[in-house]
């Protein structure tokens, strides 16, 4: 099989599998081979061909560092909403935000802790982030009462565009050098 009829496969398989992406050991599978260089080329192909296209309005994302996904241009997002009957409360609150914020950057951490930091109960918070998948479960704590770890998903590196959380902004740029809140162990 040619390269262009491999790169008509993996972009369809893009297409097929929507928003969920498709993993490297997916399109190893399909492809049948072990050549990650090739599946490589295979995607970087795929990028260049959407972004040289400006009749297309389509684009590849890579997330969690091995999986692919297609996804609409940035540059036509505000046709695509005209489109779409959003509710807001599909968007996340800034609640939400300062959650999901403290989860990236000092997961796997418990809702108390998440609180204690807050300030506030974080409960409804939350239960809404798992239920969006944007956090899951993380085993349980040392602490009294073992109380349950949380840390963020595949879904919260989708929503924000980032391949790791390594991605996530550096704050001690933004944030004084006394404050060890957002601090990674």
């Amino acid at each position: 099989m040619d390269f262009n009829k491999k790169m008509a496969i993996v972009e369809g398989l893009l297409f097929v599998n929507g928003d969920e992406g498709t993993s490297m050991d997916d399109l190893k599978f399909i492809l049948e081979t072990d050549d990650e260089t090739l599946i490589e080329q295979i995607i970087n192909s795929l990028i260049e061909k959407f972004q040289n296209d400006e009749q297309s309005g389509l684009d590849i994302q890579r997330f969690a560092k091995t999986k692919f996904r297609m996804i609409t241009k940035v540059e036509n997002a505000e046709h695509y909403k005209k489109l779409t009957n959003v509710k807001t409360e599909a968007k996340l609150s800034t609640a939400s935000i300062e959650t999901l914020s403290i989860v990236a950057y000092r997961g796997p951490i418990t809702r108390q802790g998440v609180e204690q930091i807050r300030g506030v109960n974080c409960e409804s918070i939350f239960y809404k982030l798992k239920l969006r998948n944007l956090i899951t479960e993380a085993g349980k704590s040392e602490e009294l009462g073992k109380p349950t770890l949380y840390k963020v998903t595949e879904d919260f590196l989708k929503y924000f565009n980032l391949n790791s959380l390594d991605d996530l902004p550096k704050l001690k740029e933004s944030i004084s050098e006394e404050s060890d809140i957002f601090k990674r162990d």
